[in-house]
């Protein structure tokens, strides 16, 4: 009987044989979306791996771009999406009422937003505890760091999202202005660790965006919708987050 690793790696070999595939999608998230449409897979935002236990991450070969680790709401304290958009979001221009709070940071620098805060992220070894760090633009002082992630909820999502990532590599070529991909090299990363994650916090590697904006209508008219918050981190330092790393050939 095929083991889960043995069915992706045939999987994968069967695409790869197709050569160049036209794009399902127009932008960015082409790539992704189309060699999971050849795997089969649904997509989702769950916490889990997908496809015969494995998470899929996708990449064009010529680029140095950031992928998604994983998405995330902080999770302290609680409602702790409200409270930073009510607290420190900026009005919509339609809608002065409600408010949004998109903004990029990491651990090893101070960022700019609405030329009032710098966002930091904070990596509290006390307390166990990854804060969003907020300061004053001009003097750096803290103003407040009472929302984050404790370590205990990214070692779960390492655990349950990314404990076995399947990462493929793809050539791309234009045809009549529709992008095509040529799947044709792929690995295998396994168990990272809390340790790795927060090493690579702390050396600025990882990416923490907040995304967080309103509901303009229905029901939840006001209240905080979460449009992806969640960390970050450059395609060639991917490796450092895993313990171990297997080549498909």
């Amino acid at each position: 009987m095929k083991s889960d690793k043995d069915r992706i790696i045939e999987r994968f070999h069967q695409i790869k044989d197709l050569g160049f595939v036209k794009s399902n999608r127009k932008n960015n998230t082409g790539i992704g979306k189309t060699f999971e449409d050849y795997m089969g897979v649904v997509e989702n935002n769950l916490d889990k791996p997908y496809l015969f236990g494995f998470e899929i991450k996708s990449h064009r070969e010529e680029t140095n771009s950031y992928i998604t680790l994983f998405t995330k709401s902080p999770n302290f304290p609680q409602r702790a999406n409200a409270w930073l958009n009510l607290n420190y979001g900026i009005p919509y221009e339609e809608n002065p009422q409600l408010h949004k709070l998109h903004t990029s940071m990491f651990a090893d620098k101070y960022n700019t937003f609405n030329e009032q805060y710098s966002f930091r992220l904070i990596n509290d070894t006390t307390n166990n505890l990854l804060r969003i760090g907020i300061f004053d633009i001009n003097t750096k002082k803290l103003i407040n760091a009472d929302a984050g992630y404790t370590y205990k909820c990214i070692e779960t999502v390492l655990r349950n999202k990314l404990h076995n990532l399947f990462y493929v590599s793809a050539n791309r070529k234009y045809i009549d202005n529709d992008e095509y991909f040529h799947f044709n090299m792929a690995e295998i990363f396994s168990n990272p660790t809390i340790e790795r994650f927060l090493k690579l916090v702390d050396a600025g590697k990882i990416m923490y965006d907040i995304r967080i904006g309103s509901y303009k209508s229905g029901a939840n008219y006001g209240k905080p919708h979460d449009h992806g918050s969640g960390f970050r981190i450059l395609e060639p330092n991917l490796k450092l987050l895993f313990q171990n790393r297997e080549e498909v050939n």
